[in-house]
């Protein structure tokens, strides 16, 4: 038989499934294996180039085509693991998941050798594929074994030590890092008694003795043996010994726990028990309220008609600066109401322009503007049930404060756009930092709902009028952002505790706040400084004090300059000052705050 032949009738024959290209990358050879791998017949490929429909969805190149021209792509870019030319056989070889014509999906090992003339032309190239698709999924496997095996091993508190019959450390846990004070590729390999402490050391190995005629029990000890950190500091262990057998290795593997960790956690479970305790006796006592923290005596009498108005569907307004926590106060008395179990809604009458603020309240129909692709129920169809705040009040336009007065008065609307009257059941909580009665004197707010929400006003005192609430909530605010940061933080220095009563807070609590979270950011000790603060009072003479509107003209020019006149953003004056930008900018219009120049 010619040799030609005879390497044809060889490929046609071989189990391995082979294909063999011309030069001109058309199919020369399609063996049987490749026909019973791929389901293609010799018939329908040889003298075609469509070799890659056996093990690609899209046409692209096939090692064997790439062996002859390697311009057509890149070896790493189109398999998964790739080999470079092999300079003495001039094969290549790779490895790559292949989706077959019947839906399979095969990991194929692919081989491409050159066939050369007698002149060492390259006349055609044949191309290998070994199915190794059990192999790899029984590897994967397994290294998602060993990943789960780890983590596990990672994720337990205890440490665990696995020692061999020469008592040396093949196996060290991340918490045994942790308790020894040692990386585990020192320990591994080390003697473990290096780890156990001098006196203990007949003790413990009355334990490890391995018994090649009969294995030992497991056994535990909870006291008795003490243990010895890389940096030789002892201590008391509980321990379990667990012999076992492991590819014909004898083995013990060690579960240790640091008794002073457990005592410590102990301990510190029962502080939190005791701290949470008296928490909630101060959440309960007369001297708070929902969320806000105060001892004053100001601010029991505040508690007390809100606790009285809370059981009514009365509205009420809360009047007070900004940032002396008229949002907590209301979410108070929702919460003491009986309408507890719906839900409160809040709106900022501030924080949305005038045009939007009647659609917000009171939704709108289908086409009532440009804009409304579709029907919005709302604010008040939300809160029916429960209740709904209105902050920043004073903020309201006209024409949505003849809507709003209706409400309160018949509890029902329309929406915009729109002609059917809705009924809705909503207790109306009101809250405002501005004078109403100047602005009803003025005629920026309607005189009859004034009164229709006056009904049952509480005035919310500023925070230099309760001086004996800034040490409460400086330590409330302190242990709040040091849990948020990680940090620990005793307590507040003493002379920066004068200093925060001594001033003035124009921004009252929210300003405090932001004052206590910024020295926490910046504290590395564990007592809290404060920076000096700007305090109103250095600016006035001894014998005539400046007026209050004086001191809050001279903060707030202070802090524009130091933001450089950028009022909104987190890094503006409003933020700074812990106000809305809006009610910022009322304040400054109402005392002639203008920039230079401007």
């Amino acid at each position: 038989m010619p040799k030609d032949a005879f390497a044809e009738h060889l490929l046609q024959h071989m189990p391995v499934p082979a294909f063999v290209l011309d030069t001109r990358h058309r199919v020369l050879i399609w063996n049987k294996a490749c026909e019973r791998l791929t389901g293609l017949k010799a018939e329908d490929m040889i003298g075609t180039d469509r070799h890659w429909q056996g093990f690609y969805p899209a046409p692209r190149p096939c090692l064997a085509d790439l062996l002859l021209d390697r311009s057509l792509g890149k070896l790493d870019s189109l398999y998964e693991i790739a080999g470079d030319v092999v300079s003495d056989t001039g094969t290549l070889h790779t490895e790559n998941w292949c989706p077959m014509p019947d839906g399979r999906r095969l990991y194929l090992v692919i081989d491409a050798g050159a066939i050369t003339n007698a002149r060492g032309e390259v006349v055609a190239v044949v191309e290998t594929q070994r199915d190794r698709t059990g192999q790899r999924l029984t590897m994967q496997a397994l290294a998602e074994s060993e990943q789960r095996f780890s983590a596990i091993l990672g994720s337990v508190m205890d440490a665990i030590v696995a020692i061999d019959r020469q008592h040396r450390i093949t196996l060290f846990n991340a918490a045994a890092e942790r308790i020894f004070r040692c990386a585990a590729d020192l320990a591994i390999g080390q003697p473990v008694e290096r780890f156990i402490a001098p006196s203990c050391h007949a003790l413990f190995r009355q334990f490890l003795g391995f018994d090649e005629q009969a294995v030992k029990a497991p056994a535990w000890l909870p006291e008795g043996l003490s243990a010895r950190r890389a940096d030789g500091e002892e201590f008391a262990i509980e321990v379990s010994f667990s012999p076992l057998e492991a590819g014909g290795q004898c083995l013990n593997t060690l579960i240790l726990r640091d008794v002073n960790d457990r005592r410590l956690t102990e301990q510190a479970l029962s502080k939190l028990q005791l701290e949470k305790g008296y928490l909630q006796e101060v959440i309960d006592s007369e001297h708070n309220f929902g969320e806000i923290v105060s001892g004053s005596k100001v601010m029991r009498a505040v508690f007390e008609q809100a606790r009285m108005v809370s059981r009514t569907d009365t509205p009420v307004l809360l009047l007070g600066e900004t940032g002396t926590g008229k949002e907590l106060l209301a979410r108070g008395i929702h919460d003491l109401s009986d309408r507890s179990g719906a839900i409160l809604v809040k709106v900022n009458c501030a924080a949305l322009p005038g045009e939007l603020i009647e659609s917000e309240l009171f939704g709108h129909e289908k086409g009532a503007f440009t804009g409304a692709t579709q029907q919005r129920k709302g604010r008040f169809e939300l809160a029916h049930g429960g209740t709904l705040l209105l902050d920043e009040l004073g903020e309201l336009p006209a024409a949505a404060q003849a809507k709003l007065l209706r409400v309160l008065q018949e509890q029902e609307f329309e929406r915009v756009g729109g002609s059917e009257t809705l009924k809705v059941d909503v207790r109306v909580i009101a809250a405002t930092n501005r004078n109403l009665p100047d602005d009803v004197a003025e005629g920026r707010f309607r005189a009859d709902l004034y009164y229709r929400l006056n009904v049952f006003p509480i005035n919310i005192p500023a925070l230099r009028e309760r001086q004996a609430d800034i040490p409460l909530l400086a330590r409330f605010f302190l242990a709040k952002y040091a849990r948020k940061l990680g940090k620990r933080i005793d307590d507040i220095d003493p002379a920066s505790l004068e200093s925060l009563q001594q001033y003035a807070w124009p921004g009252n609590v929210r300003e405090l706040q932001n004052v206590i979270e910024r020295a926490v950011i910046l504290c590395q000790t564990p007592v809290l400084e404060i920076g000096p603060l700007l305090n109103p009072y250095a600016q006035t003479t001894p014998d005539r004090p400046a007026t209050l509107e004086a001191m809050e003209r001279n903060h707030i020019l202070r802090t524009l300059e130091a933001s450089g006149w950028v009022i909104s953003g987190p890094k503006g004056a409003a933020a700074m000052l812990g106000m809305n930008p809006n009610t910022l900018r009322s304040r400054m219009l109402k005392l002639g705050i203008s920039r230079r120049g401007s």
